[in-house]
């Protein structure tokens, strides 16, 4: 059930696309995409997203994402305290708007490739909050917060790659890049005169693999 609901969206996109689809030359305006990415600093991203295509190769628009890390070495905590569990990965809602770009594409068999651009930039919520858990021999007495509204709020980004188009939809994948950092939010934090920033790397940009999958209606 699971595997369903996570392969829903990709479903309703083929099929808006089949039903909008007429024919190989025919020309659609709206542009709707479901993408994820693997990056450095152990990072994955989900986004979807909406494009108005002013001409087969370019278009505008813009999506909403979320972008966690699945792995984590190591998490703040002091005498006495430690950073909650469901806190110890750095977690952001996005906006991003960005620019497709489409170079003219040649047939391969019953599929048509190109070159694929979209730089964009994305702008995340300039504040965050963890929940620390105090305890005394162990057991836990009480649940306080650290927050900040310092860090990181707005990045740019570029994914750079292939395009595949097949009949009405089409698959975009490639290498990205952005100089968006996860944890610089999580670095400002402090609790007991302890900063986070010792507890987590530096690392000024994000770079790996996306691939997207678009129907354009």
């Amino acid at each position: 059930m699971k595997r369903f609901l996570l392969a829903l969206p990709l479903i309703i996109l083929v099929s808006l696309s089949a039903k909008a689809y007429d024919g190989e030359n025919n020309f659609t305006h709206n542009r709707l995409s479901m993408s994820g990415m693997l990056t450095s600093s152990d990072c994955w991203q989900f986004e979807m997203s909406y494009h108005y295509m002013f001409w087969k190769y370019l278009g505008i628009g813009g999506g909403v994402g979320t972008l966690k890390n699945y792995f984590v070495d190591g998490y703040a905590s002091g005498r006495g305290w430690h950073i909650n569990g469901d806190d110890e990965k750095p977690q952001h809602i996005y906006l991003r708007p960005s620019v497709v770009i489409r170079s003219p594409s040649i047939r391969i068999k019953q599929t048509r490739w190109g070159l694929y651009l979209e730089p964009g930039a994305f702008m995340t919520l300039p504040y965050t909050s963890v929940t620390i858990t105090s305890y005394d021999n162990w057991q836990k007495i009480e649940f306080r917060h650290a927050s900040t509204k310092k860090g990181q709020w707005f990045a740019t980004d570029v994914h750079l790659g292939l395009y595949i188009d097949i009949g009405p939809a089409s698959i975009s994948f490639g290498y990205t890049w952005s100089n968006f950092d996860i944890y610089s939010q999580f670095r400002h934090l402090s609790y007991k005169g302890t900063s986070f920033s010792e507890f987590y790397p530096s690392k000024p940009s994000m770079h790996g693999a996306f691939l997207s999958v678009s129907a354009h209606l």
